[in-house]
């Protein structure tokens, strides 16, 4: 997400703070990471379930795919050197996870049939969307742009041979949040008080972050929480780790590419991160309360990226990478779109400007252009790295 204009935070919805409640009241406090599973994903009222919630200038924020085409155009380039490390299969198949309301999928397949035509009629892509509503509008605007013998709804269990895109995906995942007492972990839980609302409850870990194993997995990503002044607070997503490592299952051969905003753990779990980075976004506002406007206002939590490459290679994908979406995007040619455009004959002046200023904003490393970009593959040659994720600006490969 990127760039909040004035506003307040708007109202929270009633019927859905009132269920919340309810179930707290009957099994008393739950963990936050059921929290903000119902405040975002309650079938009637969560915040990405609503039949008009719609992210974007109208919303809360706008994603680098709805900034300008050129993202999809640029992802769309990649995607077509993975075909061709892929000898050209048929059918070729792109997942998408978080499609919305089909923006992203729309510039790829344009990037991919501008550069090759032939290719629609091995081309398949699938959306996977949480909220029927978007995935209805989504699969009627591809219908009407000639595109519905290429595009359905994500229905089929079975692995692709293709790439997987997931867009700012892994950051809105149900997080448990803890505090480290100075030798031990508590959970902080959610709690509800007559008066007060909703309210942090420490306790001890529940059982899923005791299955988990937090501190094996800090271990393993070199973090040492015993260097942390008491009080330290961080978010960790279990649920995040298992969709990591099902990737695994959707994919025989081929790709994915995770797009987010976060992290390695060792640069996550660190300095001022540690007062803890959940947040949330309502009404072109920021808030780091995430008990106001429930439903009606975006949690996210910077995603640490050690956590789901460690994942993914535990489930049988191999990391190829793991760099900015600046470096990302400049490798892969988004300079060459600016360029080509540049040297079309028709092209506007103001035209050639706005799409300047959006390869600004996309590379800026102040803002989006810091997010980072996580290479999976499975089945497939390592050699040479793949163009995103190799080039003089950056190492074919970060250790985690």
């Amino acid at each position: 997400m990127t760039e909040h204009a004035s506003g307040e935070l708007p109202e929270g919805n009633d019927h859905l703070i009132a269920d919340i409640r309810d179930e707290i009241r009957r099994a008393g406090r739950i963990p936050f990471a059921r929290f903000m599973e119902l405040a975002l994903y309650h079938p009637v009222h969560g915040y990405y379930m609503s039949p008009d919630r719609r992210p974007g200038r109208g919303g809360d924020f706008i994603t680098a795919p709805e900034l300008h085409p050129f993202f999809g155009l640029t992802v769309a380039r990649q995607v077509a050197e993975s075909r061709e490390r892929l000898d050209r299969p048929v059918p070729f198949t792109i997942l998408e996870y978080g499609s919305g309301i089909g923006g992203l999928a729309y510039d790829v397949i344009a990037g991919l049939l501008d550069a090759e035509p032939e290719m629609r009629s091995s081309l398949r892509y699938r959306l996977n969307e949480t909220n029927p509503h978007r995935l209805a509008q989504a699969l009627v605007a591809m219908e009407e742009a000639g595109l519905g013998d290429i595009v359905t709804a994500d229905a089929a269990s079975e692995p692709i041979t293709g790439v997987i895109l997931a867009n700012e995906v892994a950051d809105a995942m149900p997080v448990h949040r803890l505090r480290w007492t100075g030798t031990a972990f508590e959970e902080v839980w959610v709690g509800w008080d007559e008066r007060a609302g909703f309210v942090d409850e420490p306790g001890p870990l529940s059982p899923t972050m005791v299955e988990f194993g937090l501190m094996a997995h800090l271990a393993r990503a070199g973090v040492d929480p015993a260097t942390w002044p008491a009080g330290s607070r961080i978010e960790v997503s279990p649920a995040a780790a298992s969709w990591a490592a099902s990737l695994a299952t959707r994919l025989r051969r081929g790709y994915a590419f995770v797009i987010d905003y976060g992290y390695p753990a060792r640069e996550l779990y660190a300095g001022h991160r540690l007062e803890g980075l959940l947040r949330g976004y309502g009404g072109h506002q920021v808030t780091d309360n995430p008990y106001e406007a429930v439903g009606a206002c975006d949690l996210t939590a910077h995603v640490d990226f050690t956590l789901l490459a460690q994942a993914a290679e535990r489930a049988g994908l191999t990391v190829i990478g793991l760099t900015t979406q600046s470096d990302f995007l400049a490798n892969a040619g988004l300079g060459e779109l600016l360029v080509e455009l540049q040297r079309e004959p028709t092209t506007a002046v103001d035209e050639y400007y706005r799409a300047q200023a959006a390869v600004y904003r996309l590379i800026d490393p102040g803002g989006m252009g810091r997010f980072r970009v996580l290479g999976l593959a499975k089945d497939v040659p390592l050699d040479p790295p793949l163009r995103g994720f190799a080039g003089p600006e950056l190492p074919a490969r970060l250790r985690f």
